[in-house]
């Protein structure tokens, strides 16, 4: 394709080759920047909490990150609530989010990818309806099995329960977790798919 570029030099104009192939590679590029990504960040749990574990490797608390191009960086996760909802709702589970900030103390990060078929704005997009959906101050967040335990007891669930059962009610499964060096209480013991399906208590 001939395309007309002026010379400054010379004063004048001057065909040049032009091809599409570069102009269609740019614009895939684009697309594919365009997608979000998802990536699950641990932390550890609670500040100094997270390490009552201790001799054994501290807790993490995990959070999920969703950059996207357009709408920009929101992250997910579940917290206890304090005196925000009164005395009666404290130490309930509620859906956290925040926006355009990254958590701070991260230690491990691990990228997430959507089932087979789903796109990943799709995805990024399933995971916040999900959580607005939450049925938040309708469980109680609980400490792991004799507190610095690697395992939550059977229907007890935490901050990773929750993200844990929002990956799950999104993605069919629970995503597994290779974190060298920390405990994951919670990961293995998912909040069930009924708490993200009714409209979120606020």
């Amino acid at each position: 394709m001939k395309v007309r570029e002026f010379d400054a030099a010379s004063g004048q104009s001057k065909s040049t080759d032009s091809s599409p192939v570069s102009t269609a590679s740019t614009t895939v590029a684009q697309a594919q920047h365009a997608e979000p990504t998802i990536t699950l960040y641990g932390r550890i749990a609670a500040g100094p909490v997270g390490y009552v574990s201790w001799p054994d490797p501290p807790d993490l608390h995990f959070s999920i990150l969703i950059d996207d191009a357009y709408s920009g960086i929101t992250v997910l996760d579940g917290q206890p609530t304090m005196w925000e909802a009164g005395l009666r709702n404290m130490a309930l589970i509620k859906t956290n989010r925040y926006d355009n900030a990254t958590p701070s103390g991260v230690r491990v990060r691990i990228p997430l990818e959507p089932p087979a078929g789903m796109s990943r704005r799709e995805f990024a997009q399933r995971i916040i309806v999900r959580s607005q959906k939450f049925a938040s101050y309708a469980a109680p967040c609980s400490a792991p099995k004799n507190i610095g335990g690697s395992r939550m007891r059977p229907g007890e669930y935490n901050s990773s329960s929750y993200v844990a059962g929002l990956l799950d009610s999104v993605m069919g499964h629970v995503p597994s977790v290779s974190t060298p060096g920390f405990q994951t209480p919670g990961w293995e013991n998912p909040m069930p798919g009924h708490f993200f399906k009714g409209e979120a208590i606020r």
